[in-house]
């Protein structure tokens, strides 16, 4: 993962495997270019199907987990999320692969604290996350919904305040599953 002007790259393991030749897909949808000369550009959200990602805590480089707590970094399906792009916004439903649930915070509630859950995908905003950027390569995944960030508070996912740049609210994103891609079926005559 690195940043490119005001959006978060996230780096593909191999160039050029799943993204092209930069083997990196530019996932927030966030606009680019020059926006001090006033020449914004908008970047079209990346089709994500098939990539799963780890969330990979900054403080204790521990992964989460789909029960929300963090542990020993695995690539089996309870480590592996999905980011769904929802509309050119640069917010993203993050989805479990174990359980096929989103990463919410359940009722919308802002209370810094709050445990965070997995509930069924909807167009809501609780259930719309952003990345913003952080130190390093890492990023601080936002609320749509309460504008508070994901973090990890006594081994468990909550959300709180995004002020500073503690480790427990910054994330590195990585990609740990790319795409299947299947060779056209051929017939012998």
């Amino acid at each position: 993962m690195r940043r490119s002007g005001r959006t978060v790259v996230l780096d593909a393991p191999e160039a050029g495997a799943a993204t092209g030749a930069g083997g990196s897909a530019d996932i927030s949808g966030a606009p680019r270019g020059d926006a001090v000369r006033g020449k914004p550009e908008k970047a079209a959200p990346a089709d994500l199907v098939g990539l799963d990602f780890q969330l990979i805590n900054a403080a204790s480089r521990w992964c989460l987990t789909a029960g929300l707590t963090e542990l020993p970094c695995a690539t089996t399906d309870p480590y592996r999320w999905r980011f769904r792009p929802v509309g050119a916004t640069g917010t993203f439903e993050i989805l479990s692969v174990r359980d096929n649930r989103c990463l919410a915070m359940p009722g919308g509630t802002a209370t810094p604290g709050a445990r965070a859950g997995l509930q069924a995908c909807a167009a809501l905003p609780s259930r719309r996350w952003g990345l913003r950027d952080a130190p390093g390569d890492t990023a601080k995944v936002v609320n749509t919904r309460t504008g508070k960030c994901l973090q990890i508070q006594s081994g468990v996912a909550v959300q709180d305040s995004c002020a500073g740049n503690h480790g427990t609210r910054r994330w590195t994103v990585r990609v740990v599953g790319l795409p299947f891609f299947a060779a056209p079926a051929t017939t012998r005559g």
